[in-house]
């Protein structure tokens, strides 16, 4: 069970990502994909978007080109056209998404911090009963 709960909270980490918006666009989809060129661009762009935040969740996401940060913006406002009159709407939804994963990374580190306690707790005792040979 305790090698369950870290891959949990990542998983609970990218949920609280995406539900807010994912729930906003479910309940509007039928103003955004009239036609098949928007179905697509969408398609392509929502898959874009669960890819960033799978690895933002893992934490590996670290962007420090300004040229890669502005190129994947504009990727993403084409992609996602469609949806940009709600941009309002959908940013504050991933705020409040970012704030709830923000709340699961704090239990992720807290787990991994008391897993490597428990851990060197164990070599301490290990090594004490290989001394004295009771702990």
């Amino acid at each position: 069970m305790k090698r369950v709960i870290i891959p949990l909270l990542y998983a609970l980490s990218f949920a609280c990502s995406i539900c807010p918006v994912l729930t906003f666009f479910l309940i509007n989809h039928k103003d955004y994909i009239s036609t098949t060129p928007e179905k697509i661009k969408l398609l392509f762009g929502g898959g874009l978007v669960v890819a960033i935040l799978i690895i933002k969740s893992l934490g590996y996401l670290k962007i420090k080109s300004s040229l890669a940060f502005f190129g994947g913006a504009f990727l993403l406002s084409y992609l996602l056209e469609s949806i940009i009159h709600d941009l309002l709407i959908f940013s504050f939804l991933a705020l409040v998404g970012e704030l709830l994963a923000m709340v699961v990374r704090i239990f992720i580190s807290r787990e991994k911090k008391k897993r490597e306690a428990q851990r060197d707790g164990q070599i301490v005792k290990d090594a004490i009963k290989e001394v004295s040979g009771r702990v």
